[in-house]
């Protein structure tokens, strides 16, 4: 992508952070970093902080503490992450079931990363391990459910971008341009 263009889209930008959403190994995480280069932005991604927040592994604050406490957690550190500017920011998959975050995630630009399921399965079977919602089930039947209760909350991004094979920089410059169609119109 040209230098140009990419400067265009941050100066009106004006700072708005941008926040992944999207199911379980969509590649928010590995999307993120690329994205927030291509931007000149700084990349988060809330999991990496939410286990050095709690001095634990997401799967332990799980299995220790519960889903609350991590969903507590997560809220606590987008409150903190939205008072800095220009960020890039990876949240976990189920950031937007609490209506809470919204207001926050709202204040930046929200981008659903929306991964044909078939894509998601096959990534998902390599780390079943780091999933505590998926971890001792069926992985396409869990998959499904989840994705289903979830679906209309994801449908309220800003922007939806739809993935399939896609590598990290060819991702990375779909959202770029989805972003620019958005906000240049």
């Amino acid at each position: 992508m040209e230098e140009t263009f990419i400067n265009n889209i941050t100066n009106l930008l004006r700072g708005r952070s941008i926040f992944l959403i999207g199911m379980m190994a969509c590649g928010k995480s590995k999307t993120g970093p690329k994205l927030a280069q291509l931007l000149k932005y700084k990349f988060i991604d809330l999991d990496s902080l939410i286990e050095k927040v709690a001095k634990k592994s997401i799967s332990k604050i799980f299995e220790e503490d519960g889903e609350n406490k991590f969903r507590l957690y997560e809220r606590q550190c987008l409150q903190e992450i939205i008072k800095f500017p220009s960020l890039v920011v990876s949240t976990g998959g189920g950031v937007i079931i609490k209506h809470e975050n919204w207001g926050i995630l709202r204040q930046g630009i929200v981008i659903w990363i929306d991964l044909e399921k078939k894509y998601a399965i096959e990534r998902l079977k390599n780390e079943i391990n780091n999933r505590p919602l998926l971890k001792g089930r069926d992985i396409e039947k869990n998959y499904s459910e989840i994705f289903q209760s979830r679906e209309g909350l994801y449908e309220q991004a800003d922007i939806r971008v739809k993935v399939e094979n896609e590598n990290i920089e060819q991702v990375a410059k779909k959202i770029i341009s989805e972003l620019h169609k958005s906000i240049a119109s």
